[in-house]
């Protein structure tokens, strides 16, 4: 123990178990097989919307059509890498700690810089093998004569800055937290302010006609990562390192400030006290709680639905976060009632609020069963006799009581437009409908990704990812079909979209009926797949979590009735009762 510890170079053992440990899981080759596929899925919806004649394309048309490759894949890529790499790093420290793996580590002489930077660049590195995925495909396109090569080289400055922080971001966070989708829920909680941040900040200042300070623009990787193309000369070179250069800075801050707090947080129990400050806090949040004071579902109805009722209760962080959301989201929505309708704030709020609730429900709609999963306690629990049917409800039930509470504020903005609109009631009663079947296919989801995934991280993380892709990609694809009829309407698959819109037409003139038929037809659409996820659901339940169902509802339903008295047969064939 007193021997004297040898220098080491690299990065130590931690990131060489690290890197093994991940180079032999098939999900990251999954993962960089699934980016691929969308980028040439990307570039074939651009190619298939390009004008061909039988002589050939000009070398303005080939210009054009390089142009629109690189502003599809551009943007895929950095969506994914925004939804990628904070839940590459979001289990790296709570999933060792809640398995004490990481109490073995601390327990050797490998240094806290060791741990920390071999965790982080072990999960790293297959992040930035995702960006590197498409850099030989923008290098060809190159030679069509549409892509800028300071612009492709500026735009994977801005991704690979996004990625560096976005991972350093939820490492930091898996520090301090307890669960994985936590850390995911504080980075994205992160991201939205920073992304909505100055559009948020424009809205409140012609509302309320205050003079906060606005953002500059330079500051969202969206704008430095098309400002090329979409507003030429207003960005420089010198722009993207100094965002790659504020990206990194801030990431090395959080890596340090991770290193120094490892064993002070790890090796501490957070207790709270009686009389301490933290603790009267959480007496006071437990006394005004709103779900005290509100009707819940009795006992006898599902006890799974009762339990989870009242057992149910979002963590320290959780509940900031979606405090935050309410108090922006509030905020917002006054500003939208009071602006003019000409500024089409209303659109703006709506589909920001809309969008951004939903995400947040996408990180936690498939904790319920994974956490009991992972604990243990789902196997008590289908020991029990309640049906398959009652536990998928009732857990189903349990997440679903959230989004009634997204609907609340995008119908009083749309309410608070003109009554005299022919578009006012559908409008509405749209918007609210919409809100309900959205956040019952999400809950559905994250439910499926918890029957089918064992991991908790695993299970947010696809659902969350499937839900990007569906606000995300349909906004790209519709964009791609925007000179046809049927161009909003793929567009209005995306939350985002599809509540804006809706508002936008009582602002203006719009699409009015067109965009009201195809609200009905995505509404159905939606309804399907929540059914259809739901049935998938209870058909895979038993056989993903090893469970035997034969005889328990006709056992119940016998116990429910009157107890007959048995017969005894005796001898000689006499029966006695």
């Amino acid at each position: 123990m007193n021997a004297r510890r040898g220098l080491r170079l690299g990065l130590g053992p931690v990131f060489a178990y690290e890197w093994i440990a991940t180079s032999r899981r098939w999900q990251w080759y999954a993962m960089r097989s699934l980016f691929t596929a969308m980028l040439f899925v990307a570039l074939l919806v651009v190619l298939s919307q390009s004008s061909t004649r039988p002589s050939g394309m000009t070398l303005h048309e080939l210009a054009t059509l390089g142009k629109n490759f690189f502003i599809a894949v551009i943007g895929t890529q950095l969506t994914l890498v925004l939804l990628v790499a904070p839940a590459a790093t979001a289990g790296a420290v709570c999933l060792d700690r809640s398995s004490g793996m990481l109490t073995h580590v601390l327990v050797t002489d490998l240094s806290d810089s060791e741990i920390v930077l071999g965790k982080l660049a072990a999960r790293l590195v297959p992040v930035l093998g995702l960006v590197a995925c498409a850099l030989p495909l923008m290098a060809i396109l190159t030679l069509l004569g549409g892509v800028d090569p300071n612009a492709l080289v500026g735009a994977f400055i801005v991704t690979v800055g996004i990625a560096v922080l976005g991972s350093s971001l939820a490492f930091a966070f898996s520090l301090w937290v307890k669960r994985t989708h936590e850390a995911m829920l504080g980075t994205y909680a992160i991201w939205g302010i920073w992304l909505v941040g100055r559009p948020f900040v424009t809205l409140v200042n012609n509302a309320y006609g205050w003079s906060l300070a606005v953002p500059p623009s330079v500051a969202d990787p969206y704008y430095l990562a098309f400002a090329p193309y979409l507003f030429p000369g207003t960005v420089s070179f010198s722009d993207y390192l100094w965002f790659l250069a504020i990206t990194t800075g801030a990431a090395a801050m959080l890596v340090a400030l991770t290193i120094s707090r490892l064993r002070a947080v790890c090796t501490r129990v957070n207790v709270p006290r009686k009389q301490s400050l933290r603790g009267r806090l959480e007496r006071l949040s437990d006394r005004i709680d709103p779900r005290r004071f509100l009707p819940g579902p009795s006992l006898d109805f599902n006890p799974v639905l009762w339990r989870e009722w009242h057992r149910a209760r979002p963590s320290r962080l959780a509940r900031r976060v979606w405090g935050l959301f309410m108090v922006g989201a509030v905020t917002a929505s006054v500003g939208a009632i009071v602006a003019p309708k000409s500024s089409f704030a209303m659109a703006w709020v709506n589909g920001l609020q809309v969008s951004i609730g939903m995400l947040l429900l996408s990180v936690t709609a498939a904790t319920s069963l994974s956490e009991e999963r992972v604990r243990g306690s789902l196997d008590v629990l289908m020991t029990t006799t309640l049906s398959t049917r009652e536990i998928v409800l009732g857990k189903w039930l349990g997440t679903f009581r959230l989004v009634p509470s997204l609907a609340v504020l995008p119908v009083l903005v749309v309410l608070s437009s003109d009554p005299l609109n022919s578009l006012y009631l559908p409008t509405a009663l749209m918007t609210l409908v919409f809100v309900f079947i959205g956040g019952a296919v999400i809950t559905g989801l994250g439910l499926a990704m918890a029957t089918w995934c064992a991991r908790l991280g695993r299970a947010v993380a696809l659902t969350v990812s499937a839900y990007v892709v569906v606000a995300v990609g349909c906004l790209f694809i519709g964009m791609l079909f925007q000179s046809q009829h049927s161009g909003e309407g793929l567009m209005m698959a995306s939350p985002f979209y599809f509540a804006g819109v809706l508002a936008a037409d009582i602002c203006g003139p719009g699409g009015g009926r067109q965009h009201l038929e195809w609200a009905v037809f995505w509404i159905v659409v939606y309804s399907m797949a929540d059914l259809g996820l739901l049935g998938a659901t209870l058909a895979t339940f038993n056989r993903c979590l090893g469970r035997v169902e034969a005889g328990l509802p006709l056992t119940r339903r016998r116990m429910r009735g009157v107890d007959k008295p048995a017969k005894v047969m005796g001898i000689a064939g006499e029966e006695f009762d």
